[in-house]
């Protein structure tokens, strides 16, 4: 019998070593860095300042958001294992760098991980995340902020490096929701209206908004006055038309008081300053742009219809 040297019996259990270590070990590719596409899916109501896109989606490539990105093992679930994630993008901002989004330093995807994302916009709103919340903006007041939009994303869960090479798509939805106006003259041919102001009373305009375990706002403070068109737009009787844009306000339920400031314009007068008014029981819900048309008498003004359609798609 050969007698086999030391040598040989290290070489021999190296050799098993590596054959059975290459049978048992997961391999990964070489992971690039995590990257971002946001979209924001708006309806016609939303996009009567957007004329020419086409309903584009794309988010403005001038804006720039907050993301927070988790990390869990591949073998577990945002679902059931939040608790344990490790975050690894903690409120960064993202921007266009003229050939990506991407936070000012990027991060490299972690092997063996899953990724949970969430965002917000824009990336100067106060803003928090949280697996039990959600997505929150705390002390809004759509009267200081000029009624900015504010959009939030997430928590996009259990993203795999292979599924989009890296890049993870950010869906962002509007937390607000929007009002606009459209008017409908009855009124004799001789006289016609010149819309002057419209404003909606009884509204609340601070609040705070978590958009898990559903986007909601919880309101608070005094009611005010939100004038949601300003102008000088002249109709004439039996003329439909959409006064100015659509104006972000606060999503709740009240009876919104309409007023509308006009002035009628007869063959040899004017008769300027007339205030008519009307209530309206409402149930603003986030995300969603309320366009209603206003029937204006000489003493009055009454509700035509509701126009109801979503800003996200779902």
């Amino acid at each position: 019998m050969k007698k086999t040297n030391n040598i040989d019996t290290l070489f021999l259990c190296a050799a098993a070593l590596l054959l059975l270590g290459g049978c048992t070990e997961k391999t990964w590719p070489d992971l690039g860095p995590i990257s971002y596409e946001p979209v924001v899916v708006m309806s016609q109501v939303a996009r009567a300042d957007h004329e020419g896109e086409g309903g584009s989606n794309i988010y403005p490539k001038d804006s720039s958001f907050g993301v927070w990105v988790a990390t869990l093992d591949d073998n577990l679930l945002w679902e059931y294992d939040s608790h344990t994630a490790e975050v690894v993008v903690d409120d960064e901002v993202v921007g266009w760098n003229g050939t990506e989004w991407n936070t000012a330093t990027p991060h490299a995807w972690p092997a063996e991980k899953r990724l949970t994302v969430a965002a917000y916009s824009p990336a100067t709103a106060q803003a928090s995340f949280s697996d039990e919340e959600g997505v929150v903006f705390r002390d809004v007041d759509v009267l200081e902020d000029g009624g900015s939009e504010l959009l939030f994303a997430g928590p996009i869960c259990d993203k795999s490096y292979g599924v989009g090479s890296g890049v993870i798509t950010i869906p962002f939805k509007h937390a607000l929701c929007s009002v606009q106006f459209a008017v409908i003259p009855h009124l004799p041919d001789h006289i016609g209206v010149v819309i002057r102001k419209i404003s909606v009373g009884q509204l609340q305009h601070k609040g705070s908004f978590a958009s898990l375990p559903e986007p909601s706002w919880a309101t608070e403070g005094e009611l005010c006055e939100q004038v949601v068109f300003e102008g000088n737009e002249a109709v004439q009787s039996g003329e439909v038309k959409l006064l100015g844009e659509p104006k972000w306000v606060l999503p709740q339920i009240t009876t919104a008081k309409v007023k509308i400031l006009c002035d009628f314009v007869y063959a040899n007068a004017t008769l300027p300053n007339q205030t008519l008014e009307a209530d309206k029981n409402v149930a603003w819900q986030p995300g969603v742009g309320y366009l209603y048309t206003l029937k204006i008498y000489t003493d009055s003004v009454g509700f035509l219809h509701d126009n109801i359609s979503a800003i996200i798609e779902e």
